[in-house]
């Protein structure tokens, strides 16, 4: 726990001194932390989280370290081994947000059935581990609770291409394509999808934008094959958020992208 404060403090940028004396303590006192010396309390964690600014995340992640878990309702605490803290940050701000707003020319993860996302997590490269990849498989089609439970609308605009890529094989595509069907229906999902004729520029990955509850600002998700990155400048976020409405402008209506799934889904 001490090693983990003093990385991320070096990560703040913040010396040893500077940390004290914001949190009132002589410089010996922090050292006896940071190198573990004397024990860490949980009040201290928080005083120390304050200064550095940390993330809920990180926050959520040092109280675990020392035993506390203030919302036990956050179901993905048990896969916490095979999370990163960035994957952990996007579970929990898609837990808490009220819209979400993607362009992907992939199937998002909260929308996989579960044969396309096993698919999906098995044939990737980046999850060597057989068994951290089939806990990774109950967690992505656990983020599916944002979608069920309504917590959230869902604004979804796909290219047409994810209709037809059948790396999966044939029964978890069809799996797939009904999936996206149903979820179309709910009163809280729009989807729409961007014909490949459609006079749009071309891009690869998604991008999500999640709003939240006030005093939040909105942050942006950036996602493609080899990692993901979290965007909390506010100018940023604006810019793709003015990307999601062009890709939306050009995509087909709700109706339209219903006739196209299902078109797709009786030629298999």
């Amino acid at each position: 726990m001490g090693a983990e404060l003093r990385r991320l403090r070096q990560e703040a940028g913040l010396v040893m001194g500077h940390v004290a004396r914001r949190a009132g303590w002589n410089e010996s006192k922090l050292s006896r932390l940071e190198t573990g010396v004397t024990p860490i309390k949980p009040d201290q964690v928080a005083v120390l989280a304050d200064i550095l600014q940390l993330t809920p995340v990180t926050r959520m992640r040092l109280e675990r370290g020392l035993g506390i878990e203030r919302e036990p309702d956050r179901w993905w605490v048990k896969y916490a081994e095979v999370l990163s803290r960035d994957y952990e940050e996007l579970i929990l701000l898609e837990a808490q947000a009220t819209a979400l707003e993607v362009a992907s020319t992939l199937i998002p993860g909260y929308m996989q059935a579960a044969g396309y996302a096993r698919a999906t997590i098995m044939k990737s490269a980046f999850v060597p581990d057989p068994d951290d990849a089939e806990m990774l498989l109950e967690v992505r089609l656990q983020r599916a609770r944002i979608i069920t439970a309504c917590t959230a609308t869902v604004s979804a605009t796909l290219s047409e291409a994810v209709l037809s890529t059948n790396f999966c094989g044939r029964v978890a595509l069809q799996e797939q394509l009904q999936h996206l069907l149903d979820l179309s229906r709910l009163e809280n999902v729009c989807l729409r999808i961007v014909p490949s004729d459609a006079l749009a520029r071309p891009y690869l990955g998604a991008v999500t934008v999640l709003e939240l509850p006030a005093p939040e600002t909105p942050v942006a998700h950036a996602e493609w094959d080899s990692g993901s990155q979290m965007i909390r400048d506010e100018r940023t976020v604006r810019r793709h958020r003015r990307n999601l409405g062009y890709q939306r402008s050009v995509a087909l209506s709700q109706d339209e992208s219903q006739r196209l799934i299902q078109s797709r889904l009786d030629a298999l």
